[in-house]
């Protein structure tokens, strides 16, 4: 056996390797879970419940009703991308990857999770989603950018406000491009 390995060994490395990787994509889609549910490009509107708590000081557990379907603690990057990603509903960016559908209901969720949670920037997501839970959107490419910066956004920056007409087509074709 030991001879064997000796003289086989380089043909049995390409084969260590791949599995090697393998296992580090496994590893990393565990760890980008809630990320990788929203997909490279789409809508997502689903609203299951979940009804898990926690005792965390700088994340808040899921709680019940949550229509994001988010099962982990909510970290400050979590709300950023769901900030970041219920904007693209509203904005016009060259480049949109993800988006979440601006709902009254995912609106209050995330203020409240924001309200009792301990985050760094709480009071640019409060000031945001405060805006949008009273029908403001006329600041939404603003909204966008402050957080698209936060998440050293380099690709997409909004440069303007769909009009309700462009929204309509916007969330029946996401991939469209507004000039």
């Amino acid at each position: 056996m030991k001879n064997w390995l000796k003289t086989n060994k380089r043909k049995l490395f390409p084969f260590f390797a791949v599995f090697l990787l393998a296992g580090a994509l496994v590893t990393y889609y565990i760890n980008t879970k809630p990320f990788q549910e929203a997909g490279s490009i789409g809508v997502l509107e689903n609203s299951n419940k979940s009804t898990s708590k926690s005792s965390g000081s700088n994340s808040i557990a899921v709680e019940k009703d949550n229509p994001f379907n988010h099962k982990n603690k909510l970290k400050e990057g979590d709300v950023q991308n769901y900030i970041h990603w219920m904007s693209h509903q509203k904005v016009k960016a060259d480049s949109k990857w993800t988006h979440y559908k601006l709902t009254p209901e995912r609106v209050d969720w995330l203020l409240q999770m924001v309200k009792e949670g301990n985050y760094e920037h709480e009071e640019v997501y409060v000031e945001i989603l405060t805006k949008w839970q009273k029908g403001n959107f006329s600041s939404a490419d603003l909204d966008h950018n402050r957080v698209w910066t936060l998440l050293n956004g380099n690709v997409g920056k909004a440069y303007g406000v769909m009009s309700e007409e462009e929204e309509k087509e916007y969330l029946q074709n996401p991939n469209i491009k507004f000039k």
